[in-house]
Parts: structure tokens; sequence; C-alpha cells
């Protein structure tokens, strides 16, 4: 307890979050938790503060500052938690009966300590984003102590469960626990007293268990309950972020993640987080973030009209609670209005997502510690395109391509601009960018994709300029039917369909897509398969016809016909597999299709969103199997 009788654990949590909500909160946040230096609770919270500092600010002194804090905070926690082998784990065992106050501080310790582990993980990730070399030694001990950290709490949760359920309601075929906890009804003592007289052989087992049990039950309700609650919702954040995280990895990674000795359950994970969420400390935000991006952001059945949100429409409700029941610490905040806007496009009410989008990007100042402003700058892009208003798209992707990722939106703005001479403007910019990323050894899959694409949207737009000037030009020699701007709207057609799909988008977005994929008999050869295989989607989501399973086969016979491998051969791959499956004529093809998407290993453009999209569609052909 804290000098105004207020919980340590309650401080952490307004201290951590005060900084997260704002980063000129530092001082406060630190001189908030400067009033206990030595309590547990203040001592984790610092470490999290520290972590968080180091993601701002990576110097090389302070990286090694913050992890040698990291060490010292782990040996503490080891030591309080040296027991004396299995005896120290007997005596563990009976703490919560014979000095409730003793048991929890050991489940704190327990707890601190696999939350520092993932700390010191952290900030070996933060190292590599920040191009220190490592080495490979360094790597292969992170990759060990983040497996560590998986046991630590997977071996808390169990001895928290244990105790949970001497307390509280749990049928024992059930190893998450639900929201609100019910305490159990206790036992009458005449019933007991019936009990004990039935036989001797009764009588000795309930003296060497029941009575303990009771005894235990007793002493842990008796003022301790809330505490079980506190670290049941504690330890059941890190336990279920790891389980979800751990099933949405890459099906090529499964293998690989097996032998380390990383297991993961999606649903046990989403249960934990959603017990965890409803927790008094600084866990629970945490928990609900967590939910929110998954719900909202990684669940790509939902995002991408998968399968199984066809069958289930809990994915919805779920969502929708979540922002309709945010922590306080996300109440009026800016995080709030992106996810309220993320779930509303989920929904198909674009309207109102680009308002509640809005509504987050006229922050006037935004000092959180991810600028949600800027993330609601980049969906409004997005959202403006799908809507085709492409002014509006083009200023915000303008916008926001000067303070985050910069070749990616103005790449993105060179698509959305209403003129040759700004398209031009942006595709300069973003080339600038580009030759940039050449120098840098670190690459991401929009740099690889634009540099792809650089050529052929620059000879686009100078034969549109040539054919819009007062002299003209012979469009007969173009490549590009002298239409550039529909030419660079393709491309931000395929970014707009690997990035969200096309489930969402309203009706007259549909038919425009339709129309520019319209072939002409001078168009460029090189976006035939962005046309055949964005026209297909489209027609399949407006209902045109129902044969789109053998205009899928033919593109991807096409393709590997030429020899094509590239981002458009796999997305062409998903959506047979995922057509074949939506009837019941084809679900044995589709079933083998499965395992040519298994069977592709190699790098291309956007390939964690097929991932994604490949993890949610062979769970879901997991399912038919078993039935």
């Amino acid at each position: 307890m804290s000098s105004n009788n207020e919980p340590t654990w309650r401080i952490c949590r307004k201290a951590v979050w005060m900084l997260i909500q704002n980063v000129n909160n530092l001082a406060d946040a630190e001189a908030l938790l400067n009033q206990q230096e030595n309590d547990l609770h203040i001592a984790s919270g610092k470490c999290f503060i520290l972590l968080l500092t180091a993601i701002q600010a990576p110097e090389k002194s302070r990286l090694e500052s913050v992890q040698a804090e990291f060490k010292r905070f782990e040996a503490r926690c080891g030591a309080m938690l040296d027991g004396g082998g299995w005896l120290g784990l007997v005596r563990r065992k009976l703490q919560f009966s014979s000095s409730a106050a003793a048991g929890v501080d050991h489940y704190d310790g327990q707890i601190a300590l696999a939350d520092v582990t993932l700390c010191i993980v952290g900030l070996m990730i933060v190292k590599v984003m920040n191009g220190y070399n490592v080495g490979h030694i360094a790597t292969a001990k992170a990759v060990y102590t983040l497996r560590r950290a998986w046991k630590m709490y997977q071996q808390c949760y169990a001895s928290v469960l244990d105790v949970y359920r001497t307390v509280y309601d749990l049928d024992p075929d059930e190893n998450t626990p639900r929201w609100p906890p019910v305490l159990k009804r206790r036992q009458s003592s005449s019933a007991t007293s019936l009990a004990s007289t039935s036989n001797v052989g009764s009588r000795m087992y309930r003296s060497a268990t029941t009575s303990f049990e009771t005894f235990r039950q007793d002493s842990v309700s008796s003022g301790m309950s809330k505490d079980v609650v506190r670290l049941m919702a504690a330890v059941s954040v890190g336990y279920g972020a790891f389980n979800l995280i751990l099933s949405l990895v890459s099906p090529m990674m499964v293998p690989l993640i097996g032998m380390l000795g990383f297991r993961g359950n999606r649903q046990t994970g989403l249960d934990a987080l959603t017990f965890a969420k409803n927790g008094p400390d600084v866990h629970a935000p945490l928990a609900w973030l967590i939910l929110s991006w998954y719900h909202m952001m990684g669940n790509t059945d939902y995002l991408f009209d998968g399968p199984q949100s066809r069958e289930n429409e809990t994915y919805v409700k779920e969502s929708e609670q979540l922002v309709c029941n945010p922590p306080e610490e996300f109440q009026n905040s800016t995080s709030l209005q992106y996810f309220i806007g993320r779930s509303l496009y989920l929904k198909g009410d674009l309207e109102r997502s680009i308002r509640a989008y809005e509504i987050g990007s006229t922050v006037l100042v935004d000092n959180s510690f991810v600028s949600m402003k800027t993330m609601c700058l980049h969906e409004l892009g997005f959202m403006y395109a799908i809507k085709l208003d492409w002014i509006a798209a083009y200023k915000k992707f303008a916008s926001v391509a000067e303070v985050w990722m910069k070749q990616y939106h103005y790449f993105m703005a060179t698509g959305a601009a209403g003129d040759t001479t700004t398209a031009e403007l942006m595709r300069r910019r973003a080339d600038e960018v580009v030759n940039g990323c050449r120098l840098n050894a670190y690459r991401g899959t929009m740099c690889s994709f634009m540099e792809n694409k650089e050529n052929k949207v620059a000879e686009a737009l100078r034969w549109t300029a040539a054919a819009s000037s007062e002299d003209g030009v012979d469009c007969k020699h173009s490549h590009f039917n002298c239409d550039g701007q529909r030419y660079c709207r393709l491309i931000a057609y395929e970014v707009l369909y690997v990035k969200y799909g096309v489930a969402k988008w309203p009706v007259d977005a549909l038919h425009a897509v339709l129309s520019d994929c319209q072939e002409a008999e001078d168009d460029d050869n090189t976006m035939w398969y962005t046309k055949q295989l964005l026209a297909v989607v489209c027609r399949r989501v407006l209902g045109f016809g129902n044969d789109h399973c053998q205009s899928l086969i033919d593109i991807v016979e096409n393709m590997d016909r030429n020899q094509r491998r590239d981002h458009l051969y796999v997305y062409g791959v998903y959506e047979l597999t995922t057509e074949q499956i939506r009837h019941t004529e084809t679900i044995d093809e589709g079933k083998r299709t499965v395992q040519k998407l298994k069977d592709i290993k190699r790098n291309y453009h956007f390939q964690y969103f097929y991932e994604m999209r490949c993890v949610s569609l062979q769970a879901y052909v997991q399912k038919l199997n078993v039935r």
C-alpha cells in the first residue's frame, strides 16, 4: 500500500498509462512511481516506462542502461521466488491457506518476473529495428528468453488458476475463467457433518484433502478474493497474448516455432484476454488494446469476408462491445475513435467510419505514445479512395506522408491525384524515397513493389500529359491508351484489395473498379492479371454470374503456363480456394488447393496480408476435416 492507502498496483496503472497517453507526462509518471521505490509493483511499472522511453529514444547508451535495469529487477524477482526446490514448490502450494498475503506476494513476483523477461526481449527487438548489430548469439539468446517468458506465463497461469478454482465457480473442463467471477457457495455445516459420518474411508479422505481445501477456500475468501481476481486477470494478459499471437503466425513458421516449444490456441488466448480486460491493474488496458487490434485489424476472416465470418456473426457484436465499453484510459481518446472507425468500416458503414476517423484526425496536438492522429489520417486516405473521392484521398495521403511512411503514402497519393501534374509531383517524391530505400539494408515490401511499378507509372503519366497538351500526341505508340491516371488508379485498387479486400466496398466503387478493368485494344499487358483478378472478386461481391471458380482457375493456370509467381499468383490461388470451399460440389477440390497454398514458400509483395488470410483459411479447412 502507498502512504495514502492506495494500492501500489493501482498507482502503477496510473503512471504507465499516463505516459502512454502523453509522452510529455514522463516526469509526472516517474514522480508518481518514486513514492515507494522498493515496492514490487512500482519497480515493475518503472520497467514498463523504461521500455517505452527506450522505444521513443533508442540511443545506444540508453538501451544499455535500460537493459542493466531490467537485469537487476529480473535478479530481484528470481531471488524473491527462490523457494528451495520441490519442497519450496509444495510450501508455495500451501501459502494461500497458511498466509494469504504471502501467496499474493509470491504470484505477484511470478507475474513481474515473466513481464520483465518479456521486456528484455522487447528491448532486443528495439535494437534490431533501429539497425544495431546484435549478432547471432544474442538473437539465439533472445529466442531462448522469449521461450522462458512463455513457460513462466504458462506455469504462473496454471498456479493462479488452481487457486482461482478453489474460490470461484469454474467448470472442471474449463481452463479460462469468465467475467464476472462468481464466488463458490459454501457447504453448510450440517451437510459437512453428514458427509463426515458417512463412512470411515470417506472420513479419512476428507481429513487429507477436503478439510484442507475448505480451510484454504475460507482463508482466501475472507479478504483476499479480490486479489485472486486481480492476479488471474494480470497473468491472463501475457498468457492470452502469447496464445493469440502464436496462433496467427505464418503456416510456414508453425513447424519451426513448434520445435522451439511454442504452441498457441487462438480461442484460449481470446478467452483469457476477454477476462483480463476487466482487471483492475496495469495489464487490463493492454488486454483491451490487443483484443481491439485482433477483432478490428488482425481478424482477417472477418475483414476479408472469409468463410468463417459468413457462418458466425459474433465478430460484429464483439467489436461493437469493445468500442462501447473501453477502459477509462481510452474514453474520449483518439485511439478509441480509431477503433470505432475500424468497427464501422467492417460493418459496411463507410460514411460513419469516415466521420469517426475525421474526429480522431482533428486533434490539434497528439502527444500519445503512438500517434493515433496519424493513424486516422492514414485510414482516411484509404476510406476516401474506396469511396472514390480521389481529391480527398490525395490530400490525406499527402498530409500523412510528411510524417510517416513517406514512400507508401506518396505512392498512394500518385494514384489518387486528380491531375497528371500533381500525380507526377507525388511520383517524383515517392521515387526519391524509393532511391533512399535502395541504400537501406532494411527494405519493406512497399519499396520493392514501387520499384517494380515506378517506370511504368512514369511512362503512363508522361504520355497522358503529352496527350492533353496543346500539340497533342499520337497515342498509338503508347502502351497505356493515353490514360496514365487510369493506370495509377488500377495500382491503387490493387493495394486497396490487398490491404482491405473488396467485401465491404460500396456498390458504386465496385462498379468503378469493373469499369477501369475493362480491356482496351492497346492497353498495358503488365496489368492484365491485376484487372482479371479484381474483376472476378468484384463481380462475386456484386452477385454477377456464378462461374467465378472457372474464371479463377483460368487465371491461375495462365500464370502457371507463363511461370508468373508474384503476389498476384498467390492471391489468385487464395481466391480460388475460398471460392471452391464455398460450394459443396467443389469443397474437396478446395481442400486440395489449400495444399498448393502451403507449398508456396518464397518472398513476394504484400506477403504479410496474404499469410494472414491463409492462417484463417487453413483453420477453417481443418474444421471442415473434423466435421
